[in-house]
């Protein structure tokens, strides 16, 4: 990821510069480079590139676009669409969100690190192409600060994925579900319950909640006299279903079960 966790031959830190380039560098954060100037600093006192920023936690992938760290923001993306589509072909599901969360984690514990490395590069770069100091900040500041443009497009682009992997996750988990499901109404009604038991709960997806499994595993229970599992399900089938009132009758008749056989 943008050579992220590579190795560098010379860690250069914020108060190794020479005063120019530091004035430039922190020309090139903008209006809150006096934030920047402090977490830099910091980190140029310790050996670990590791630091907390607030923004990066809440908005996570959208702060490195609004940096206008367009690189950074869409391989992050773009790792997680890949790991994405490779869990729907493997697993049938996409990952929960708390899967990438300490991934997200480590990413904000880096940001200050990666931001001040993305900005001494530019800031280098520029110094070779602009000799003349003035027309060289002027660059600095129109290539620096924040862009909202930029964090909104990501904001439409991520939409535009999460909408898209929604529905990639939808058709390959019902292209996989529906001849299962059958396979163990199939046994059901033959009175395997345990092997139809055993399918339904592999085919069940935390994404796509389907009440008809809930359903049938509740039945399955009730032959089994395990009423607290059968009200697990019950209670999972209402949570899609929160109207059928010929559930509610049938929790109602398990609760006053269960009660009387306390």
């Amino acid at each position: 990821m943008m050579g992220l966790f590579q190795k560098k031959e010379k860690d250069v830190k914020f108060n190794d510069l020479d005063e120019e380039t530091r004035e430039e560098v922190l020309e090139f954060a903008g209006k809150r480079a006096h934030v920047y100037e402090k977490k830099w600093s910091k980190l140029s006192n310790k050996k670990s590139p590791l630091s907390w920023n607030w923004a990066t936690f809440f908005i996570n992938l959208f702060w490195f676009a609004f940096r206008k760290m367009n690189g950074y923001a869409y391989s992050i993306l773009g790792a997680i669409a890949v790991i994405d589509v490779v869990a729907i072909i493997t697993l049938k599901q996409a990952l929960p969100t708390s899967s990438v969360g300490p991934a997200f984690i480590v990413l904000t514990l880096l940001s200050n690190k990666i931001y001040f490395d993305f900005a001494l590069k530019k800031v280098t770069k520029l110094q070779e192409q602009y000799p003349d100091r003035e027309e060289r900040l002027a660059v600095i500041r129109k290539r620096g600060g924040v862009s909202w443009w930029r964090a909104i497009l990501l904001i439409v682009v991520f939409f535009i994925y999460s909408f898209s992997i929604l529905f990639l996750e939808e058709k390959v988990y019902y292209s996989y579900m529906t001849p299962k499901f059958v396979e163990a109404v199939e046994l059901q009604e033959d009175g395997q319950l345990d092997e139809a038991l055993e399918i339904y709960k592999k085919i069940e997806n935390d994404n796509i909640p389907v009440s008809s499994i809930h359903l049938n595993k509740m039945y399955i229970y009730v032959q089994k006299d395990e009423d607290e599992k059968a009200l697990d399900e019950v209670n999972a089938y209402l949570e899609i279903e929160p109207e059928d009132q010929d559930m509610i009758e049938i929790k109602e008749s398990i609760l006053n079960k269960i009660e009387e056989e306390k």
